[in-house]
């Protein structure tokens, strides 16, 4: 894909007024986008009525290496629209940002990994292992669609999950293997984002 070609993906979604609801319009938009590929398989997951979970898989699902790319669908409520400099779901580029409800949190995210997914796809590139992509409902009244999918077994077996949330990268937290390990890039120095272990504490869920 251009980089226009991928600039219009995240423009596509941004354009879907999916406020605590409605999520179905944007799996009709992913799957739409997936479907001319046969290498990749589709699930929707129905949550409630016009709330569908998407499930998007490539490569073998049961050997290899596992990995897992999520996101919500779902925006917070854009509010009162006159207090908005553009129409929060006309996508709006000013000054080389894309501007619109949901362009950081977390239509950006979702818009990055199906990217990176169709890339492979064009390329005919299977992966070693398999690669799923999660793209849920209701994350933002109560990750209802993540516990959904996690409850059916959609996330078993991934070796790495990669969620797709804006954190300007001063603050990683990685879940392994029963522990929880708060990365923590500090700004004053140029080191990686590795370089720091902050917090590994037990998990008790």
């Amino acid at each position: 894909m251009t980089p226009e070609e991928q600039v219009q993906v995240l423009k596509d979604l941004i354009a879907i007024p999916s406020e605590n609801g409605g999520e179905a319009a944007v799996a009709d938009y992913l799957a739409a986008q997936f479907t001319r590929y046969s290498a990749a398989h589709l699930t929707r997951v129905p949550y409630a009525p016009g709330r569908d979970n998407l499930v998007v898989t490539i490569g073998d699902q049961t050997e290899g290496p596992q990995l897992g790319f999520s996101g919500h669908m779902d925006v917070v409520a854009a509010g009162d629209a006159a207090r908005w400099q553009t129409p929060p779901f006309t996508p709006s580029l000013r000054a080389g940002r894309l501007y619109g409800r949901g362009a950081s949190d977390m239509k950006s995210g979702l818009a990055a990994m199906t990217v990176a997914l169709l890339n492979r796809l064009a390329a005919g590139r299977q992966p070693t292992g398999g690669i799923r992509l999660l793209a849920t409902v209701g994350e933002e009244t109560g990750e209802f669609g993540a516990a959904q999918l996690t409850k059916l077994g959609a996330a078993d077996g991934l070796d790495a999950l990669v969620i797709g949330e804006p954190t300007g990268l001063t603050q990683v937290p990685l879940r392994l293997r029963g522990l929880l390990i708060t990365l923590l890039r500090r700004p004053e120095r140029r080191r990686t984002v590795r370089s720091r272990v902050v917090v590994i504490m037990p998990l008790t869920s």
